[in-house]
């Protein structure tokens, strides 16, 4: 007994006879592998391997920024240091002067350090004034009549001063 294996889709073409494949050759011709038959069949060709796809593009890197310019160093001369200042009076000298021995002079109030009396006996619109305080004092004017009279003061230096009026005229100016 023969048993007859029928390809799918085809009513002629066997696909095995009694328990022996058979291959079917490109050509379409059939031979039989296995037992007592032959020898084995023509091996088909292999497909066709597919086309590997392309390689994604690599993005670009940016740009580096540009540097910045070092800023230009300054020029011209330095600045002279100024003088330095007085001493000035030591605390237990503000207090009073009740502390100090009896019959001793206190050094640092006394009239001439602290004040000065200018006398104009010439009639002037602008008086010069030297005082040696080694400061720039208050200055009051007072003229002839005892009249408090206001001028322009314009300190020369530390020691010396000149006082502006409208009009000429005598008296005493006092700094302090």
């Amino acid at each position: 007994m023969t048993n007859q294996y029928i390809r799918p889709g085809s009513a002629t073409i066997p696909i095995a006879v009694n328990d022996v494949v058979l291959i079917t050759t490109p050509e379409g011709t059939l031979e039989s592998s296995g037992v007592g038959g032959g020898g084995s069949g023509a091996q088909g060709t292999q497909g066709v391997r597919g086309a590997q796809g392309t390689q994604g593009v690599q993005g670009t890197i940016g740009l580096q920024g540009v540097q910045g310019v070092q800023g230009r160093l300054g020029t011209g001369t330095q600045g002279t240091q100024g003088t330095a200042g007085l001493q000035g009076i030591s605390g237990a000298a503000l207090d009073n002067t009740d502390d100090l021995t009896e019959g001793l002079t206190n050094k640092y109030f006394t009239i001439g350090r602290v004040s000065y009396e200018h006398m104009q006996g010439a009639a002037s619109n602008s008086w010069a004034i030297t005082h040696n305080l080694g400061f720039k004092p208050n200055v009051t004017v007072i003229d002839s009549a005892g009249n408090i009279v206001e001028g322009e003061i314009a300190y020369t230096n530390s020691n010396s001063l000149t006082v502006s009026f409208q009009s000429a005229f005598s008296g005493n100016a006092y700094l302090s």
